[in-house]
């Protein structure tokens, strides 16, 4: 998460002298201005600043914080204009530069933001926030080395800033570098995202665990736990009974995993047990660097009672399951999804037929885009996840974006292609076109921001000589 510098929270001695030369009436709207967005209500900040600027119009304070109260309700391309403004009144303010980075970073255009942000630190040497920013868009170009020189940097000034020691660990798992990366990943506790759970129990640390039953959680989404739920086996091999808690869409498909002797489902009630440990804090625990990571599939397999038939119509030779769209609520969803019509390519070959595992909002994008026969629907009659399990081990190919079925198709070693964005989950490296994780898998990537073409093009040659071959 970028660092964001404004009047409204975090005054300065600048800002404090700023407001002494304001008019009275700026003063009052300002100062309630800044109590709204402290208190998050955007809304009202953003009217307040405008009644400001309706006397001020050029003022390069109440314009950098117009724009931060923009960019924190996704109104990039204003706070854009608000920040450029304010820099155009005022060219020396290395906050504004930064902010400004911060936002072309967000629209994708990151050799912009790189420009801005080493603006702002040529215009304030001692401008952490600036090389921090700096240090998480190099990383989305994928310069990792260079990033994780700022992030040091930084943590030599702040060294338990838990933003900065968080996105180091991503830079460190996206090189490869899983001894160290894993370690920082710690820092995920301290994230708003995640809330630490407490247990009176002890944290597993390693030792042998000699019979002691020991209760290992998920706790992000669902990818996560199906990419991780292969060290499961390894924790019964450490001499643990291990009790496992997932999601409940995923327990029937995981209760038959090697190794698990209970299955709980998240918001169940505890049963009983002697140590505990979060899921993905196991490759840490193991010590796995990148060659050491378990990576033999399948680890999972449908239930034989699990999903239906899939049809198949006469004169179908290759069927292919696709997926266009995440969760909606992840942070990275509006780079990794694309448009159902990406996949239209696909279905004008012969032979081939689409069927759409796509799950959540956005599979309306099926009738809007009038697809209903191109692309048959499996999705809606998948349950849960061992339903999709079954669907999918019926197929011939699976075409996805980033998200959970990936990670279960990955994990039944059904053939998969992952279309990643250009800024990817750290777990897919760079520049490669294998998976670590996923000796079935296949990652095309885009070569620049935003370009699903390209990826599509690509796909649909190697399809082509998949299906000549």
């Amino acid at each position: 998460m970028s660092m964001n510098k404004s009047a409204s929270v975090q005054p300065g001695k600048k800002e404090l002298e700023w407001i002494d030369t304001v008019p009275q009436r700026v003063k009052d709207v300002f100062l309630k201005a800044v109590k709204a967005h402290s208190s998050g209500d955007y809304d009202e900040a953003i009217a307040l600043y405008s009644i400001g600027l309706n006397f001020l119009p050029d003022d390069h304070v109440l314009l950098g914080n117009m724009g931060v109260a923009l960019r924190s309700q996704s109104k990039f391309k204003a706070a854009e204009a608000c920040y450029r403004r304010s820099i155009a009144s005022k060219p020396d303010n290395p906050g504004a530069w930064s902010n400004l980075g911060n936002v072309l970073r967000r629209l994708g255009r990151l050799k912009e933001a790189v420009a801005c942000h080493r603006q702002a630190i040529e215009l304030d040497r001692q401008f952490i926030d600036a090389y921090y920013n700096l240090g998480l868009v190099l990383q989305d170009i994928g310069k990792l080395d260079d990033a994780i020189k700022f992030f040091n940097h930084c943590l030599k000034f702040r060294p338990g800033d838990h933003r900065i020691n968080w996105d180091k660990s991503l830079a460190l798992l996206a090189k490869g570098d899983y001894l160290n990366g894993f370690e920082l990943y710690e820092y995920r506790w301290k994230r708003e995202e995640l809330t630490p759970r407490h247990f009176r129990q002890p944290l597993w640390d390693g030792t042998p665990l000699n019979g002691k039953r020991i209760y290992v959680y998920a706790e992000q989404g669902f990818g996560d736990t199906l990419n991780f739920c292969r060290y499961l086996p390894l924790v019964a091999g450490a001499g643990g009974k291990v009790v496992f808690e997932c999601q409940p869409e995923l327990v029937s498909l995981i209760e038959g995993m090697d190794g698990i002797e209970e299955i709980v489902s998240g918001g169940d009630k505890l049963p009983e047990f002697e140590v505990q440990v979060p899921l993905i804090s196991l490759p840490r625990i193991f010590k796995h660097d990148l060659k050491s990571i378990p990576r033999e599939t399948p680890y999972l397999k449908a239930p034989a009672q699990a999903g239906f038939p899939v049809h198949v119509p006469e004169g179908s030779e290759f069927k292919i399951g696709i997926v266009w769209a995440g969760k909606p609520t992840h942070r990275n969803d509006h780079n990794r999804s694309v448009s159902m019509e990406n996949f239209l390519s696909f279905a004008e070959i012969p032979g081939v037929t689409l069927y759409s595992l796509q799950k959540g909002p956005e599979v309306n994008q099926r009738e809007r885009y009038g697809c209903g026969v191109l692309v048959r629907d499996l999705g809606s009659g998948c349950d849960d996840f061992a339903d999709t399990a079954k669907v999918l081990e019926q197929l011939d190919l699976v075409v996805t974006v980033d998200t959970s079925v990936a990670h279960l198709a990955g994990a039944l070693n059904i053939p998969v292609w992952v279309v990643l964005p250009y800024n990817s989950d750290w777990r897919w490296m760079r520049k490669r076109k294998d998976s670590p994780w996923y000796p079935g898998m296949t990652l095309f990537r885009q070569k620049k921001p935003g370009d699903w073409d390209y990826v599509f093009r690509v796909m649909l040659g190697e399809l082509k000589k998949k299906l000549k071959s």
